[in-house]
């Protein structure tokens, strides 16, 4: 017996991203969906009633948009994984100075966001027999990960163990060791390890186990970020952009205890590829999805050899 798993990660609100995900099931033939986290987008583009029309700045200068121009604009402006917010001018004024009205925006549209992924979702995988796996990342507000709870056609793998068939389970952690952008989700290294040791404890084989820990190993070449000056721009040095190490160590010392089978990635967007940390195949498929691009790992599971082959593709 066989399963073929496609895993995805990072898609940061983009809906066209979200759409080709659900599709990769009958495209790629894979029975196993997982989204390895950081769902939400990134911003809110204000969309202002001005003029019999309205304006997007951010997007088209200080053309006045009909509504039918207006519809196309929003979809691009979802396809990059931002929020439409349509407003007005006195709305603006009052809402963009407090810092936490603007996080209230954020929020709803984000869950709005969410529950049309999720409406979307429940007509494509019903009676599908597609097992479709959500997890949110360290970029995801927690009111997120409440949401999906909700949905019918979507397991939360966060925090348990998963039964995947044919011998194999799953185990999966959002949360991200420390960044600069302190997001709503991250750990110090020890507590980090302590948490995720927590779950390995309950895998019964480690060589026939997947590990879908959001942040890469430290240390490999699919953890490589740029190096950040004080203002958390990219150092160029050389007419290069130096790049470092960012991935967790307590994420490569899980992994170097218990040797899964197999570890999926995010979180590292410009590290598309594959190493092996001992017996573990560790893939980590990068994410380009500001255009509108899905990275993907697809891996076919033999129930007697373990991983029988992989590849990442990308469209």
């Amino acid at each position: 017996m066989t399963r073929t798993i496609y895993f995805a990660s990072d898609i940061h609100g983009s809906d066209i991203c979200w759409r080709k995900f659900l599709n990769a099931a009958k495209f790629y033939g894979a029975d196993t969906l997982v989204m390895g986290g950081d769902v939400s987008g990134k911003a809110v583009v204000p969309i202002v009633a001005r003029d019999g029309g309205y304006v997007a700045s951010e997007f088209t200068g200080d053309k006045v948009l009909s509504a039918a121009e207006l519809d196309q604009v929003e979809a691009k402006i979802r396809d990059t994984g931002f929020y439409p917010f349509r407003t007005t001018d006195e709305e603006l004024d009052r809402t963009w100075p407090d810092r936490d009205a603007v996080q209230r925006v954020f929020l709803q549209l984000m869950l709005e966001s969410l529950g049309r992924w999720m409406v979307w979702a429940e007509r494509k995988m019903a009676g599908s027999g597609v097992s479709l796996y959500v997890m949110t990342g360290n970029d995801d507000p927690p009111e997120l990960r409440e949401y999906l709870g909700q949905s019918a056609v979507l397991t939360d793998p966060e925090d348990q163990l998963i039964d995947l068939g044919d011998g194999f389970t799953m185990i999966s952690c959002g949360w991200s060791n420390r960044t600069p952008w302190d997001s709503p989700r991250e750990m110090d290294e020890d507590d980090l390890d302590q948490h995720i040791e927590k779950l390995a404890s309950q895998v019964p084989d480690p060589a026939r186990a997947v590990f879908n820990l959001h942040v890469p190993p430290a240390g490999t070449a699919i953890d490589q970020a740029p190096v950040l000056d004080s203002s958390l721009k990219p150092v160029v040095k050389g007419g290069a952009i130096l790049m470092e190490s960012v991935g967790s160590v307590a994420v490569r010392h899980v992994i170097e205890r218990h040797q899964p089978m197999l570890s999926l990635h995010g979180h590292i967007h410009e590290s598309r590829g594959a190493v092996k940390i001992g017996k573990t195949l560790c893939i980590n498929p990068g994410s380009e999805y500001a255009d509108g691009i899905l990275q993907g790992a697809l891996i076919e599971l033999n129930s007697r050899k373990g991983i029988k082959s992989y590849q990442l593709p990308a469209g």
